[in-house]
């Protein structure tokens, strides 16, 4: 069941919601190998809160480098029944990209993590994930006022459900996010199985500069049809205007960030996205 939900078994979450989200923030702890005494760079990483526009607390992890100064900004998205910490205990994105020169910014989605979702309700809807972009233009709101940050050049990154976030995102915000990165996006309605959170209803939505990253063996077995993160990719790259780029990686079932840690193509491609559209 645990790998159903990490893999977005939609008929969970619209038949009984999405119950008991996580709630490890409370006591961060990165641990790692010893390293030798030696010069290096601090980043300081702090717990930051901002309220969205229809009153949630977002809640968010925010790493800067000390005395820096007009940094380009990434915001980090997760995935469904994950939290902002997946950034760091899960892969080492967030790090890369503070050691890359970018300001980071990772996000609880709401009825994740430290993120409440709306009127204090207790199980997760479809309607909390169509509005989750809410919770990106908070934090593009907040960013305006943070020193040592270009508040003018800011990206989002999203692993799994957070890449439909990220799509959404640059939809609706085309004016304040320059670029973005979508890893394995795809989440499907369960009897129709039409694709959810990709912006249908909202105008205008104008989704262009994202790179689409995924498996071409990430899939959602069902008992009588197999859905396709890479073909759920493809259909959102042919709605996005240019710059677009996919990349399909051969003999791969890693899923969102995974792809990060394992197939090193795939940071290499980030990074060289980020230099040329951010």
């Amino acid at each position: 069941m645990g790998d159903l939900i990490r893999k977005f078994a939609v008929a969970l979450i619209l038949m009984v919601g999405v119950v008991g989200c996580s709630d490890n923030d409370n006591a961060l702890k990165i641990t790692g190998p010893e390293v030798s005494q030696g010069p290096g760079r601090v980043y300081p990483i702090t717990q930051v809160n901002f309220a969205s526009n229809d009153g949630v607390q977002v809640s968010a992890l925010f790493g800067v480098r000390s005395g820096s100064r007009d940094l380009p900004v990434v915001i980090l998205l997760h995935d469904l029944g994950g939290d902002k910490n997946d950034w760091l205990s899960g892969t080492g994105a967030f790090v890369e990209l503070l050691e890359h020169d970018y300001a980071v910014l990772a996000i609880d989605l709401r009825g994740h993590g430290n993120t409440p979702l709306p009127e204090d309700r207790q199980v997760l809807q479809l309607v909390d994930l169509e509005n989750s972009f809410l919770d990106v233009h908070a934090a593009l709101t907040w960013l305006q006022s943070q020193d040592g940050v270009d508040a003018n050049r800011i990206a989002v990154v999203g692993s799994g459900s957070g890449g439909n976030v990220a799509y959404v995102s640059l939809g609706v915000f085309p004016e304040q996010i320059k670029t973005g990165i979508s890893l394995s996006p795809g989440l499907w309605e369960t009897s129709s199985l039409a694709p959810l959170v990709v912006g249908d209803g909202i105008k205008p939505f104008d989704p262009q500069s994202m790179l689409y990253m995924v498996g071409d063996q990430d899939q959602l077995q069902g008992l009588e049809i197999t859905l396709s993160y890479a073909d759920f990719a493809r259909n959102l790259e042919s709605l996005t205007a240019e710059p677009k780029g996919l990349r399909v990686f051969q003999n791969s079932a890693d899923h969102g960030f995974e792809l990060l840690n394992n197939v090193p193509e795939a940071l290499d491609l980030l990074f060289l996205w980020l230099e040329n559209n951010l």
